[in-house]
């Protein structure tokens, strides 16, 4: 295909050592680590229990303020030199990354600015490395100010890209004017194809929560889901299968500043970028994916067995934001955390967010009445992070179980979500 370009051999091996120098660099700078000696290599993929259902692993989850730019494989500070005296315009902001654009700033063609960070570095010397066949997530919250516009060019937050110089981008998530709207989309870059957009103004000057799936795959093998979440309110979930997901050798994502100078709209200035809880997850496992089905918990009627302390209630579970959370009583088996759905449901799937203080063994139950329960998924072998499991069944009440801690502490979760179709819309 015409955008599968590469360098010579020689080339590559060569501006790939220069990078992970560079890199090296820059990561010892902003987080006064050394440098790493060793060479990189791609992170072993945790293998899944024999005949486990499939559900989301979570693969990485970089603490900004005590990794710093080493949880990122790269990073494109500046570097065609334009504006050193503004260095680093990639740095962490308390919890956050932030990304700084000047109008002065110019990539190595100087029709267009870069400041980008890719990958997801998990130690010193691995990486994740994305492969044909794979099914990836991640997640995270960004604020656009609105000093970030949309232009008539291009103007990319976030990207998927085979790693080298010289390639196309595999998908794109961009701030676009359309007749006159600014707007917030993301597309397939072979054949242009749209996956979703809305209004950018509303997600503007506020955090927004992203989550993006990708199904690894040529030709018409992959597929790509994106979903933009604003106050805990799900904006735009948009799915398209059968395209093309795939250039050579592996995927990575990019976040950053990248957009062209030949923008005739007016809007750009000065500018920054702010992302914070990335986490990025695989789907593992065997049998079919969590099917989608509708968000049921938020915001409904929730109840604990205990809570820890003041501020990390139940409710806390369910509200739809990735930094509250539930804690039950420490050092105590079992605890539960129950959801009243307000109505019998047939459930499709149960998402589970784990804080560190996670659940060895524990069961999802279903129930009618709040009194008779059926277990709907259990297992003895949880290792925290995200747990999305497929279920099925008809419930009102929904709740996990846990039977033995992880931890010294108690059970915590920073979400529970629990999808399906009301029995009425389902013709039960």
């Amino acid at each position: 295909m015409a955008r599968r370009r590469t360098l010579p051999a020689a080339l590559a091996a060569a501006l790939t050592a220069l990078s992970l120098t560079l890199f090296g660099t820059l990561s010892s700078q902003a987080t006064g680590a050394p440098a790493a000696a060793a060479p990189v290599a791609d992170a072993p993929a945790k293998a899944a229990p024999a005949g486990a259902a499939a559900g989301w692993t979570l693969r990485w989850a970089p603490d900004a303020a005590t990794q710093g730019l080493g949880a990122f494989e790269t990073v494109e500070d500046d570097r065609a030199g334009s504006h050193p005296a503004a260095r680093p315009h990639i740095k962490v902001a308390g919890d956050a990354y932030r990304f700084d654009m000047h109008m002065v700033d110019r990539d190595s063609l100087t029709d267009r600015q870069r400041q980008e960070v890719t990958g997801n570095r998990t130690s010193s010397s691995s990486y994740l490395s994305w492969k044909p066949g794979e099914t990836w997530r991640v997640t995270y919250s960004m604020y656009i100010p609105g000093s970030l516009m949309a232009t008539k060019t291009f103007t990319h937050v976030m990207q998927t890209k085979q790693p080298g110089s010289g390639t196309s981008p595999i998908t794109v998530t961009s701030l676009r004017r359309v007749n006159g709207r600014q707007t917030i989309e993301h597309k397939v870059f072979d054949g242009d194809v749209l996956v979703g957009r809305t209004d950018l103004e509303p997600l503007q000057n506020k955090w927004i929560d992203i989550e993006y799936e990708i199904t690894i795959g040529d030709g018409t093998a992959g597929a790509v889901r994106w979903v933009v979440k604003s106050g805990g309110t799900t904006v735009l979930d948009a799915t398209k299968t059968g395209v093309d997901t795939f250039l050579a050798d592996r995927v990575r994502p990019k976040w950053g500043i990248y957009r062209s100078l030949g923008d005739t709209s007016g809007s750009l200035r000065d500018t920054y970028l702010l992302l914070k809880n990335l986490r990025a997850y695989q789907l593992t496992g065997s049998g079919p994916a969590p099917g989608p089905g509708t968000l049921l918990s938020q915001g409904r009627p929730v109840s604990a067995s205990s809570t820890e302390a003041a501020g990390l209630d139940a409710g806390k579970a369910v509200d739809g934001r990735s930094d509250t959370r539930w804690a039950s009583a420490e050092g105590s088996d079992p605890q539960w955390l129950r959801v009243d759905l307000g109505a019998p449901a047939a459930l499709s799937r149960v998402r589970l967010d784990w804080e560190a203080a996670h659940a060895r063994a524990y069961r999802v139950q279903g129930s009618l009445d709040g009194t008779t329960w059926t277990d709907l998924h259990t297992t003895t072998t949880g290792d925290g992070g995200t747990d999305e499991t497929p279920v099925t069944g008809t419930a009102r009440y929904v709740r996990v179980y846990g039977t033995q801690r992880a931890t010294p502490y108690g059970y915590s979760l920073w979400e529970m979500k629990v999808y399906g179709t009301p029995a009425t819309a389902a013709g039960s």
